[in-house]
C-alpha cells in the first residue's frame, strides 16, 4: 500500500495539493490532506492508514512551514518524508537575517491591522515568481481570502522568526528527499543549505536533494509526480 499525508505551509490550504494528487490517485496512491484552517475551515490532521502489508510507503509531503506544523507522530511513522522549500530556521545567519527579520514583522503588523488579506496576495503571488499561480489554485484562494483566520495566522507567522536548536524529531531511517526552488523569492538560500546540512549530520541515510530551474517558493507547471517516481525507481537501484 502507498500512502501520501500532506501539511501546506504559512498562509496556504489544503487546495495547494490539488493538482499534485491527481497522478498520484491515478496510480493507486491513498491521498490525505492535512489542514492547518487559515481561511476558518476545519482543522483535520490525518491519521495513517492501518494494515499488515510488508514494504508499504508512507509518504509525507511537507511545504516550507508545514515541516513545524505536522504531527511529530506522523513522522515518527513514515517511511518517506519529501520536503519542499522546507527549512529548520527560517532566518538565514547571514547578513540577510535583519532584513527578513523586518520584512515578517512588517506582515505581522499588516495582520494586526487587519490588513491581512493584501499583504496575504502579495505573498502568495511572490510565493509562485517566476510561474503564475496555477489557474485552480488562484479560483480557490481568492474565493477564500473573506474568511481569514487572522489569529492563527499571527501566530503561525511567529514561528518563521523563532531559532530552533535541533531538529524535529522523525524516523532518522527513513527516506528523505529535499526540493528546493533556485528562484525561490521567499526562502533564503542559506537557510535551506543550513536545512541540507542539518539532515546530513542527523539522518542515517543521505537525504536525495533536487534543484528545480525556473521554479519559485510554491511549484508550478511540473509533473511533480513523475519526480517522485523517478526518484524512489533511482533511491531503489543504488
Amino acid at each position: 500500500m502507498k500512502q501520501v499525508i500532506t501539511q501546506h505551509g504559512w498562509g496556504l490550504d489544503q487546495s495547494f495539493w490539488d493538482d499534485y494528487k491527481v497522478e498520484f490517485q491515478k496510480n493507486g496512491w491513498h491521498w490525505q490532506d492535512n489542514e492547518r484552517g487559515y481561511f476558518s475551515k476545519n482543522i483535520n490532521q490525518s491519521k495513517w492508514i492501518k494494515n499488515n502489508l510488508n514494504n508499504q510507503i508512507k509518504m509525507i509531503l511537507c511545504h516550507s512551514l508545514g515541516f513545524h506544523l505536522i504531527q511529530e507522530n506522523l513522522l515518527d511513522e513514515a517511511s518517506h518524508i519529501v520536503f519542499i522549500n522546507s527549512f529548520n530556521n527560517f532566518l538565514p545567519s547571514t547578513k540577510k537575517r535583519n532584513l527578513i527579520y523586518r520584512s515578517l514583522k512588517r506582515m505581522e503588523k499588516k495582520i494586526m491591522l487587519f490588513e491581512a488579506e493584501v499583504m496575504l496576495k502579495e505573498f502568495i503571488y511572490r510565493s509562485f515568481l517566476p510561474n503564475n499561480m496555477t489557474i485552480n489554485f488562484q479560483n480557490i484562494f481568492y474565493k477564500n481570502l473573506g474568511g481569514l483566520n487572522n489569529n492563527l495566522l499571527l501566530n503561525d507567522l511567529k514561528k518563521l522568526y523563532t531559532d530552533k536548536n535541533s531538529l524535529k524529531s522523525f524516523e532518522k531511517n527513513c527516506d528523505v528527499i529535499v526540493i528546493n526552488s533556485k528562484n525561490d523569492l521567499i526562502l533564503d538560500q542559506d537557510s535551506s543549505f543550513n536545512f541540507i546540512e542539518l539532515l546530513n549530520k542527523t539522518l542515517t541515510k543521505k537525504p536525495t536533494v533536487i534543484e528545480l530551474e525556473n521554479q519559485g517558493h510554491c511549484l508550478a507547471n511540473l509533473n511533480f509526480y513523475q519526480i517522485i517516481k523517478r526518484t524512489l525507481h533511482n533511491n531503489y537501484e543504488k
